[in-house]
């Protein structure tokens, strides 16, 4: 049987409530700063004023900020990788995770038009706007020729795109490839989960006993992958080597997880097996942990059963009391911690954790960070309608 093409991390990039760029966001993570406040873009008294991770002001002008976060995302990962910008694009795509893309900025232009009932709108349409816009916006700007796959699989976009893009790698189809997960803010999202009743009005808890909701977040997050054997040819520091992954799906219900975990076994398994000899030692776990009750209950249950005795031995984090539930940005959010874990020696703490739940037993290293070496990293994510997704990475 021929050998599996290997697949490496050589760059980073972000932008998020934290501010621009990888080393705010991961400061902020290690030490344990929230950066969720009161929404400011919008008036959100109708929905509770719940906190929310904003993106600050600042960066390039844009028609629309979703372009923005994910070519400023971009740029510093391609950056970080070395490419050069005389780089061959020929054998370079992008897979682009995302729950709505553009379309907020498409309602609004939908919204101007229909206001105007004797003349055109005054910002007209130049170009489609919509869930697919980012990812062509890349493609564009960066001439890639490669392929360009958009995914929305709800909040698992972003761990799903890391996925495909090893794939693609690996089946010949490019060398390099963009994994990119971005998303807005906006008055719909919040209206929606609102009305679902999830979100929190005081401060995300994952895990703990008087966890009772989520905070939403914006921004993006890049890793550039590519061939091992070529980044090491061309000098490149490989960050990471993705090992495997897999996505499954609950067949449940289309807002709660089913309670047995049994999609986020399939996930987690799937991408265990995909990574072939490996041994089944993993020494972090990057949670999805969105503070609601559910979702933290389920996971913790897959875990154990995935993981068994091992399960209390291994520490499992979630960001989003710091940044938020950044959606369709999550899952690359979440990738970009695990690299960081492994690059560093240091485990982000998941905060705000003060009152144990008998039911989520695990070791959510609370509060306070944590050094230990690491040499393999899971990165989980488990969306509405069942999307389960979950990718193993290591040190090169």
């Amino acid at each position: 049987m021929l050998s599996r093409k290997r697949v490496v991390v050589t760059g980073l990039g972000a932008v998020s409530a934290a501010g621009r760029g990888v080393g705010p966001f991961w400061r902020a993570c290690v030490e344990g700063q929230s950066m969720l406040r009161p929404i400011s873009r919008f008036d959100a008294n109708e929905y509770g004023s719940p906190p929310a991770g904003e993106v600050p002001p600042g960066g390039n002008a844009s028609e629309n900020a979703v372009a923005e976060y994910t070519l400023d995302a971009v740029r510093e990962a391609i950056l970080q990788s070395g490419l050069s910008a005389d780089m061959d694009t020929s054998s370079m795509g992008i897979v682009l995770g995302t729950c709505l893309g553009e379309a907020e900025a498409a309602f609004e232009c939908l919204r101007a038009n229909a206001s105007e009932t004797s003349r055109p709108a005054q910002r007209p349409v130049n170009r489609p706007l919509g869930f697919a816009s980012p990812t062509e916006r890349v493609a564009e700007a960066f001439g890639l020729s490669g392929p360009a796959l958009t995914l929305s699989s709800a909040c698992a976009s972003g761990t799903s795109a890391m996925g495909v893009a090893a794939d693609c790698i690996r089946r010949g189809e490019a060398s390099t490839m963009l994994v990119c997960g971005v998303e807005m803010l906006s008055r719909f999202v919040v209206s929606g989960f609102w009305l679902l009743r999830a979100l929190t009005s005081t401060v995300v808890r994952p895990f703990d006993r008087r966890r009772d909701g989520l905070a939403l977040g914006e921004g993006a997050g890049v890793l550039v992958l590519e061939e091992r054997d070529r980044a090491l040819r061309r000098g490149a520091t490989a960050l990471a080597e993705v090992l495997g992954s897999a996505s499954s799906g609950d067949a449940h219900h289309m807002t709660g997880p089913s309670p047995t975990g049994d999609g986020l076994v399939r996930a987690i398994e799937g991408a265990l097996r995909d990574a072939r000899d490996f041994p089944g030692k993993v020494d972090f776990i990057s949670a999805h942990g969105t503070g609601t009750r559910y979702n933290d209950l389920m996971e913790t249950i897959a875990i154990k059963r995935v993981f068994r005795e091992d399960a209390h031995g291994i520490p499992v984090v979630s960001i989003k009391p710091v940044v938020g539930h950044t959606l369709g940005a999550a899952g690359a959010l979440d990738a970009i911690v695990s690299v960081k874990v492994l690059r560093e020696g240091v485990v982000p703490p998941t905060i705000n954790y003060g009152e144990p739940d008998p039911e989520c037993d695990l070791d959510y290293v609370p509060n306070c960070a944590r050094s230990q070496p690491v040499r393999r990293v899971l990165s989980c994510s488990s969306a509405f309608a069942g999307n389960n997704s979950a990718v193993l990475m290591a040190t090169p």
